[in-house]
């Protein structure tokens, strides 16, 4: 995993209390940029101290030390650390305080480039699915058991995605007799009008009672998909699988 930048940011200082001062009817206290002050860094969830980082020039430390400006320099955390604690050497405070209250989330500096693999990845997976809303393919099965008439399906299944699908893969199978054949044929189905156009074949035969072919086509936004079938001979228990996405 990758090592993620930390600190010299706007807000990655460490500031300590000064002298009192009253203004007006307020009184408080100068804020001073605290340079050369040795940091602890602490594991998020546990509290633990993380003694693996590296500094700016990728050499190995276990603490972070501000510079003159009290400026928290940067470093990288641990591998896949997006957020760590940082705070006071626990052996700097008074012993009746918890080193936990002196302790400070400090978030990556590096979302930019994790959210622009995010990204990429996310285009990847979309370019691969054909579309933005699905991710793998799905399958739409008929499936007729027992003896096996010509015939074309009554069972038409739409496309309600609002977009094109990607039709990936289509099988076929059956059990046919001694000399039998079969012609399978996948149909788009006009949704208005019921108009079937025939869009693949695929031919079952005694010596290749299952075929799987990688279609050209996709099915349109609005359209429908049945399949049918021309049969030669005996033939029973057909299944026929179509991977859309």
């Amino acid at each position: 995993m990758a090592r993620y930048w930390f600190g010299d940011q706007t807000a990655d200082v460490v500031v300590a209390a000064g002298e009192q001062v009253e203004v007006a009817s307020l009184i408080g206290r100068y804020a001073i940029l605290a340079p050369s002050t040795s940091l602890h860094v602490f594991d998020y969830e546990t509290g633990d101290r993380v003694l693996d980082l590296l500094d700016a020039a990728a050499q190995p430390v276990t603490s972070v030390v501000t510079g003159d400006d009290g400026r928290i320099p940067r470093f990288r955390g641990p591998d896949g650390a997006e957020r760590l604690l940082i705070g006071q050497d626990p052996a700097t405070l008074p012993e009746d305080v918890d080193p936990a209250g002196y302790r400070w989330t400090i978030v990556t500096t590096s979302y930019p480039d994790i959210v622009d693999g995010l990204r990429a990845r996310i285009a990847a997976l979309e370019a691969d699915s054909g579309g933005e809303y699905v991710s793998s393919a799905h399958p739409l099965l008929w499936a007729a058991p027992g003896e096996i008439d010509s015939q074309i399906s009554a069972h038409v299944v739409a496309n309600l995605d609002g977009r094109d699908q990607t039709v990936a893969h289509v099988r076929a199978s059956a059990i046919l007799g001694e000399t039998a054949s079969m012609d399978v044929t996948v149909y788009i189905v006009d949704m208005i009008t019921g108009g079937r156009t025939p869009t693949e074949v695929l031919t079952l035969t005694t010596a290749d009672p299952a075929l799987t072919v990688t279609p050209t086509w996709g099915v349109p936004d609005g359209a429908g998909l049945t399949v049918g079938v021309e049969v030669d001979g005996d033939a029973q228990d057909l299944t026929v699988q179509v991977m859309v996405k």
